[in-house]
């Protein structure tokens, strides 16, 4: 068996694995960080889930594919008319973050068993969750398609992928992974590194994210 073979077999099974996992943590009702924090033993398994998504997507490839190592390994300034867009995502991503967070934050009346120090734990694992993520959607994926089709088509079977996997969030966030999934796959391909689309997801995840946890974290002042 080749090594092209080995890999995209490894890929079907990392990506159908974390797939099945999703939709275990469906029928869980711990799909995400909101429901996660009002469930019982729910910050727990989410931040299994994440370590789980960075073996599978993250150490498993960054092991066996070390000439796809670079785009992690390494982060250049890329030129003007790539870095001016990744400022302008950035901030419109960190503006979409915090008007939808108002949104849903404005009549919570619940409030999370866990505590602000909590935090420090979710934060670091969810990061680096995210880190993985974005090797594998635009990085592993992208790269190993671009070596049999095209850059468009490259791009699309790997945002097709990156819907799939999201396939148990709302109808909402489903429609979003289609210009989000494009966007970070560009970025990837024209600065060789899966920096920038790490910290756009970074922009768009964390401040919806922090707000919630301290806002349903807010009633529990003690950080131990």
């Amino acid at each position: 068996m080749s090594s092209s073979i080995v890999i995209w077999v490894l890929i079907a099974v990392s990506f159908t694995s974390y797939f099945i996992i999703s939709a275990v943590y469906k029928k869980l009702g711990v799909n995400n960080l909101q429901s996660a924090l009002l469930a019982t033993n729910g910050l727990r398994l989410l931040n299994l889930k994440h370590i789980l998504g960075i073996i599978l997507f993250g150490i498993i490839f960054y092991t066996i594919l070390p000439e796809s190592r670079f785009l992690v390994d390494v982060i250049e300034i890329p030129r003007l008319y790539v870095l001016l867009p990744f400022f302008v995502i950035v901030f419109l991503c960190t503006y979409i973050s915090e008007v939808s967070v108002k949104k849903q934050t404005l009549n919570r009346t619940h409030i999370s068993g866990y505590y602000l120090s909590n935090a420090w734990v979710y934060f670091s694992i969810r990061f680096a969750f995210l880190l993985s993520y974005e090797f594998f959607f635009r990085g592993v994926l992208l790269f190993q398609f671009l070596e049999h089709v095209t850059l468009f088509s490259s791009i699309f079977y790997s945002t097709i992928l990156y819907v799939l996997i999201h396939i148990f969030d709302s109808r909402k966030e489903i429609l979003g992974t289609i210009p989000f999934g494009f966007v970070l796959c560009l970025f990837t391909y024209y600065s060789n590194s899966v920096w920038y689309a790490f910290f756009i997801h970074i922009a768009l995840s964390a401040v919806y994210e922090i707000s919630m946890f301290y806002t349903l974290t807010l009633k529990n002042k003690t950080l131990s």
